[in-house]
């Protein structure tokens, strides 16, 4: 799961952690645990003869790591990816000093791109959009001594990055304390799903079973420049992270908060048509990416689940959706899923301590 303030979050009891992944808790930095973007689950990989293959049962996936070079970022201490789309992915790299640079990777051409917000300490960079001249990115960062984050968009065109926060109004008579930008769609005109925090500024040490429970979804329009938010019956938080359109038919996936835990969610933009997916015994279910497959209301998403039962953290799982109707879902293992192409999946695990991205295809 892409969480902000992880390492907040890593000690949270799961009821605090549902509630603070919906808030949007988004961090500051101080090494690899206080990083903001996709939070590790702890990994146990059946054994293979190649040492970049790992697989979670004869039935799961066969993942494939994929981390940057060291030899292009002799600092990096851990690879986090968080988007797919086409053959672009994104995401950042965890550094010795506790900084954050975000990445995107060509899957054609095998190049590896640095990404940094001017004169940011940190930058996480999520869900790009490829366009007739190049890509967008989208993301949030951090400058020194910063105790918040805001959200961005970069066009590899105009190389250009243009800061996108929530608006005063929409967290009066708090402030909009932090702002995460994590999917976006479209060729010249673009849509952006996110979500943003109304807390008070301070100190980011906030006792994560205290932490405010702010979080809103929220959809970006760049035509207008302006917000809209996605509110769901009896929620206390939401999250939007995918965004998929096909022609004017606009689909967003993320997860809500309610008294009975978190539940993933599919939506259209009306809120006319909407999936809510509960894994089995699990009281935190959300959806991490989205990607169509055969037009409007027909969807392969990705999501992670927590089980309570077997004391692992998080397992990372893919789910076909056909005329808004869930299907079998894929178990891909203790892994954090963060985002799906067709039906490529990447995302983030842990083997020996360290933090690593990895790519699969769903059979």
């Amino acid at each position: 799961m892409r969480f902000p303030f992880t390492f907040a979050c890593a000690r949270a009891s799961l009821v605090a952690l549902s509630i603070a992944l919906l808030a949007g808790c988004a961090g500051a930095g101080g090494g690899r645990s206080g990083s903001f973007g996709a939070v590790p689950a702890m990994s146990t990989p059946t054994t293979s003869t190649n040492s970049n293959l790992l697989q979670f049962g004869s039935d799961a996936p066969v993942l494939q790591t994929l981390d940057v070079p060291l030899s292009q970022f002799p600092k990096a201490v851990g690879t986090l990816l968080t988007g797919i789309r086409g053959n672009l992915i994104t995401g950042f790299v965890d550094r010795a000093n506790g900084s954050t640079l975000g990445v995107v990777y060509d899957r054609k051409t095998g190049v590896w791109t640095p990404i940094k917000y001017p004169g940011s300490s940190n930058t996480s960079v999520y869900g790009p959009a490829v366009t007739q001249t190049g890509y967008r990115l989208v993301g949030s960062y951090e400058k020194k001594g910063q105790t918040n984050a805001e959200g961005f968009v970069y066009d590899s065109t105009t190389k250009k990055y243009l800061t996108v926060n929530a608006p005063a109004n929409l967290c009066s008579p708090k402030s909009c304390n932090f702002t995460i930008v994590h999917s976006n769609y479209g060729n010249g005109a673009y849509k952006a799903v996110g979500n943003y925090d109304a807390i008070k500024s301070g100190p980011l040490q906030t006792a994560p079973d205290t932490y405010p429970v702010s979080g809103h979804a929220f959809i970006y329009d760049s035509v207008t420049a302006t917000f809209s938010t996605l509110e769901f019956p009896n929620s206390i938080s939401s999250t939007a992270y995918g965004i998929w359109m096909d022609g004017n038919n606009v689909a967003i996936a993320g997860g809500y908060t309610d008294k009975k835990g978190t539940h993933a969610y599919v939506r259209n933009l009306a809120g006319s048509k909407m999936l809510v997916y509960d894994w089995p015994k699990s009281i935190l279910t959300h959806f991490e990416g989205i990607t169509g497959a055969g037009g409007a209301g027909n969807y392969n998403v990705i999501g992670d689940y927590f089980d309570i039962k077997n004391k692992t953290l998080e397992y990372g799982f893919f789910l076909p959706i056909r005329n808004w109707t869930a299907g079998t879902a894929t178990v891909i293992g203790p892994v954090s899923a963060n985002s799906v192409y067709g039906s490529t999946v990447i995302g983030v695990y842990v083997g020996a301590g360290l933090t690593n991205g990895y790519i699969t295809t769903i059979p």
